[in-house]
Formats: structure tokens, C-alpha cells, sequence
């Protein structure tokens, strides 16, 4: 997508935000702490041919932190929650 063809249906017509004025409307939660929530700005491609959408973390430094901080998943082990758990709670999302 960042080529600008898409990769599911191959158009050229790809657009992104990211020389979008609010970049805050477009973020994920990547952590929190005492101080709050830490937040990361996306970029987003969109292809207007299909509706395929694409997203990426804009910083670097945000990218290390999840790195550091959030789980990996590895090939065969990609299961984060416990699903023993009386809390947990499957979403229901598929791949495309």
C-alpha cells in the first residue's frame, strides 16, 4: 500500500492521511501508566477501488516501545489471553 498499488486487488487509486492537520484522530492506546495512557499516531492507506485499509505506526520511538512492552508473537504461539479465563472474551475478527 505504501507503494501506492494495493495489494489485495492491485488498483493504483490508493490515499492516505498521512498529511492529515489533526493527527491525533487517528491513534492507538500502546500503553499506560501512572501518568495516563500513551498514545501512537497512525498512518492510514485506503484503496478506493476496493476498501482495502492498511495502518502503520508513524514513529519509530513508538514502534521501540511496543517492542519492548507488549507481548511477541511467535509462529505457533500466538494466543496473548489466557482463554481458561472467565473473562476473556473472543471478538470474533477474521483476516481478510
Amino acid at each position: 500500500m505504501k507503494n501506492g498499488q494495493c495489494p489485495k486487488c492491485g488498483s493504483p487509486e490508493v490515499f492516505s492521511n498521512t498529511n492529515r492537520k489533526f493527527p491525533a484522530l487517528n491513534t492507538m492506546t500502546i500503553g499506560s501508566g501512572n501518568f495516563g495512557n500513551r498514545y501512537a499516531y497512525l498512518d492510514t492507506y485506503v484503496c478506493v477501488g476496493c476498501g482495502y485499509v492498511e495502518n502503520y505506526v508513524a514513529k519509530q520511538a513508538d514502534l521501540n516501545y511496543i517492542k519492548e512492552e507488549w507481548t511477541s508473537v511467535r509462529e505457533g504461539n500466538n494466543q496473548v489471553h489466557d482463554s481458561s479465563s472467565e473473562d476473556s472474551v473472543s471478538l470474533g475478527f477474521a483476516s481478510l
